[in-house]
């Protein structure tokens, strides 16, 4: 267990730049830095009169309508960048992070990082070559319930991780008619999410393949993973908007691990109760320690525990990038390989296919 420390209390920080201001990076990038070693020193955005408002919002000493005037300006240590699409729903990444990486600084940018997989491979090169890293922010690498659920699948005693099933609600069915166009598919970019968890769970999917149900849109998939495990994911589009958005269980020696909304984490283990089939009094185990264990946040206390940018790995995303920037060295987990994988699973559906689909 450690303690987040509050901005004020860091005595090393990274001088950063932020390209993009936006609402979703007004609500869930920006206000992570109270809580990260970072001094952001300047934003940049097309919207001159934006810029200025972030500016003074968060505390930015310059506003620039241009990255690449900002980036020759200014003294930074790393760069963050949070964009919407371009005109055909593509994501911007790959035509801004290029620059920052010849700049020589480290990135952290937002998902999904492409529209392709050979977008992805470009900037893996490029990230390659200039000998510095890219962080794309998939939340559920550092969800707290996808952390402990990792430590959980970890333990001698769950055994190998065999199998695992999700449910997420997206579907393919709006862009049927342009499934091979430019601007197909945009929503389905999401498929990182689920995918994300998955992956950080179970590793690299070694095949895939999935079939629709029409006119609803809910697709199945089966997954097979390089470890030799199996899985599912239900792509649930018609399901209830009252109803939990998301829901993911793994099954391993005689135990179980069930994320529940992303925020509630079950741990099933041990037995029931002793007695005879049939005649057992009771289905409480006979030692009550060893049980199922259920976590899930309490809001009634002004804890930053249940805050949704901890609560949803923002924070954590962010302080791993700026330790990391701090102490030199490369990051592991939520890497643009990382992504990469998730962009050739995002190609393999465009395919379209109820055959298997190997994942290169």
């Amino acid at each position: 267990m450690y303690n987040i420390k509050f901005n004020y209390e860091y005595d090393r920080k990274i001088r950063v730049g932020f390209i993009g201001c936006g609402a979703h990076a007004f609500r869930n990038v920006y206000p992570t830095f109270d809580y990260a070693p970072i001094d952001l020193v300047a934003v940049c955005d097309l919207n001159a009169e934006r810029a200025e408002i972030y500016r003074k919002r968060f505390g930015a000493d310059k506003a620039y309508t241009s990255h690449l005037e900002m980036l020759k300006k200014e003294q930074l240590d790393a760069v963050f960048v949070v964009l919407n699409f371009d005109q055909n729903g593509h994501p911007l990444y790959p035509k801004i992070v290029p620059d920052i990486l010849a700049a020589g600084l480290p990135v952290w940018i937002e998902k999904p990082v492409a529209y392709t997989a050979e977008e992805a491979e470009r900037l893996l090169e490029l990230e390659d070559k200039s000998g510095q890293f890219v962080l794309v922010a998939n939340k559920r690498y550092f969800y707290p319930t996808f952390e402990k659920a990792r430590q959980i699948l970890d333990r001698p005693e769950f055994g190998e991780s065999v199998s695992i099933n999700g449910r997420y609600p997206l579907t393919l069915s709006p862009f049927q008619p342009e499934i091979n166009t430019r601007t197909s598919l945009h929503w389905f970019l999401d498929i990182c999410h689920p995918m994300s968890g998955i992956h950080y769970l179970m590793g690299d999917v070694k095949e895939m393949c999935f079939i629709e149900h029409q006119p609803s849109g809910n697709v199945q998939t089966l997954l097979k993973f390089k470890s030799g495990a199996i899985g599912s994911l239900q792509l649930s589009s018609t399901q209830a908007e009252t109803s939990p958005l998301e829901r993911f269980e793994v099954i391993g020696d005689k135990q179980n691990v069930v994320i529940d909304n992303a925020m509630r984490l079950i741990y099933y283990k041990g037995k029931k109760g002793s007695g005879e089939y049939g005649k057992a009094p009771i289905y409480i185990g006979d030692d009550p320690a060893d049980g199922p264990v259920l976590w899930e946040p309490e809001y009634s206390l002004g804890q930053i525990y249940n805050k949704n940018l901890l609560l949803q790995g923002m924070v954590q995303s962010v302080n791993y990038f700026a330790s990391h920037v701090l102490e030199g060295k490369k990051i592991t987990r939520s890497t643009l390989k990382d992504s990469l994988h998730l962009t050739r699973i995002f190609d393999a559906y465009k395919k379209r296919s109820d055959q298997w689909i190997t994942i290169e």
